[in-house]
């Protein structure tokens, strides 16, 4: 047996703590530096998104607002009135002179009498 070879140490290299410790601690910044920026793009990437798909979604509404407008627009003139009421779709009545409120000027209240500015013949009856 080699009595030589068990006598001699064997040479390891010694793990320095203190120098991996100073260099994570040195490099712990950059990197939270380097992955809160990484965050931030990601947040505005989103953010940005968001505000479009709402531009886009408030263009589609104003473009159909007008389409309303139009066709409120077109159903309401005088013209599209006349034919509904020819086809019977809107019944008209005259109005009577009964059921028109006429307004008179102000009259001084007297002691048995109220102020009234409107006032309807028919309905005092």
């Amino acid at each position: 047996m080699n009595m030589h070879a068990l006598e001699t140490p064997v040479r390891s290299n010694p793990v320095q703590i203190g120098k991996i410790l100073r260099m994570a601690l040195l490099l712990m910044p950059l990197l939270s530096g380097g992955l809160s920026f990484v965050y931030i793009k990601n947040q505005q990437f989103a953010l940005g998104d968001q505000i479009r798909q709402t531009e886009r979604s408030l263009r589609e509404t104003r473009a159909e607002n007008e389409v309303l407008l139009a066709k409120v627009t077109s159903m309401t003139s005088r013209r599209a009135l006349q034919e509904r009421v020819s086809s019977g779709f809107i019944a008209v009545v005259p109005v009577t002179g009964d059921k028109i409120a006429r307004l008179l000027p102000p009259t001084q209240e007297t002691e048995t009498t109220a102020l009234r500015t409107a006032f309807n013949g028919a309905s005092r009856q």
